[in-house]
């Protein structure tokens, strides 16, 4: 089995267990286009394609961050706003602050609104105690890169 496939397939059981988790938060029920999303990525290139997918699947409202000081910034004044994103998807390793650090600081600095925000990790490594990391701090789910369309719209759902 290829890599992109095993990727594919880890991918389709993390959305089954991460929908269960999903239920009654900021995203449940809405419609794309009516979601606010933030992607959270050093890499211009995947922040490029994780939006390209987001928009295919009818996502309007989608602001980038290349890192995680940049996002907390970004999510604290969506607080401000008495809004907040419904959806946040972070990368597992960047520089300076990791998606698992970004995670942490969402919960220790109180971050308004940000309680009933769908967080899911995007990672490079197989590796299941990253997936444990990430779920223990508040990631709903932990998707292999390269993400597929189906496993990204399933996330979102």
């Amino acid at each position: 089995m290829n890599s992109a496939a095993k990727s594919n397939s880890m991918n389709d059981i993390e959305i089954a267990d991460g929908l269960r988790l999903c239920k009654g938060d900021n995203a449940f029920g809405k419609e794309n286009a009516n979601k606010r999303f933030l992607i959270v990525d050093d890499s211009i290139e995947v922040r490029f394609s994780i939006r390209r997918l987001l928009r295919s699947a009818g996502a309007r409202h989608v602001d980038v961050a290349e890192n995680g000081e940049t996002a907390l910034q970004m999510m604290a004044q969506m607080g401000r706003k008495q809004s907040a994103y419904d959806v946040v998807f972070l990368d597992y390793m960047m520089p300076g602050m990791s998606g698992i650090e970004t995670l942490y600081e969402i919960k220790r600095r109180e971050i308004k609104n940000a309680d009933g925000t769908r967080k899911i990790m995007l990672t490079g490594f197989s590796d299941p105690n990253v997936c444990e990391e990430a779920k223990s701090v508040g990631a709903a789910f932990v998707l292999n890169k390269p993400c597929d369309s189906a496993s990204l719209a399933a996330a979102i759902a």
